[in-house]
C-alpha cells in the first residue's frame, strides 16, 4: 500500500453488463460483502453514468487514485468494449501503484500479467454472439 492511501473505492452502474442488470443496492452489498471476506476498506461507490459508452465516471476515479489503494468493479464485463480503452484503464492503474477488483469474478489486477486473463475471457465474450446457435447432427449445415 502507498503511504496516506485509505480503502477501495466502488464503481458501478445500473447499465446491463455481461448478460445481467444488477441493481446498483446490491452491486453495493456485494461489494461490502468481498471487503469483508478480504479484509479491504470499503468506501462508498461511484455510479457511471447510464449513457451507453459512456466511462466518464471511471477515467474520473482514475484520477483520484492517489488517495485510493484501488478500484472495486462489480465485474469485468463493465469495462469498455474497446481493449485500447481497456488497456488505457489497466496501464493508469498499475501506474498509480493501485489495483482493480472484480467482485463478481474473484480477479484482482495488481500487475501487468494479470491483465492477460481478463482479456482472454472478455476476448472470448465479444467474440460469442458470432458462434453458431446450433451444431449439425449429421455433417450438414449448420441450422440458423
Amino acid at each position: 500500500m502507498v503511504k496516506n492511501r485509505h480503502g477501495y473505492r466502488g464503481y458501478v452502474t445500473c447499465r446491463p453488463f455481461g448478460g445481467l442488470q444488477i441493481p446498483v443496492p446490491v452491486q453495493a452489498l456485494v461489494m461490502r460483502d468481498y471487503c469483508a471476506r478480504n479484509g479491504l476498506m470499503y468506501k462508498l461507490h461511484v455510479n457511471e453514468n447510464i449513457f451507453p459508452n459512456s466511462y466518464v465516471v471511471l477515467e474520473g476515479l482514475l484520477n483520484e487514485l492517489g488517495i485510493y489503494e484501488g478500484i472495486l468493479a462489480t465485474s469485468m464485463f463493465m469495462l469498455p468494449a474497446r481493449p485500447a480503452r481497456r488497456r488505457k484503464i489497466y496501464r493508469c492503474i498499475l501506474e498509480q501503484g493501485a489495483s482493480l477488483h472484480f467482485v463478481l469474478e474473484d480477479v484482482v489486477i495488481t500487475k501487468p500479467a494479470d491483465i492477460e486473463p481478463v482479456e482472454e475471457v472478455l476476448s472470448i465474450s465479444a467474440l460469442l454472439p458470432q458462434a453458431p446457435k446450433a451444431l449439425p447432427l449429421s455433417g450438414g449445415p449448420a441450422p440458423e
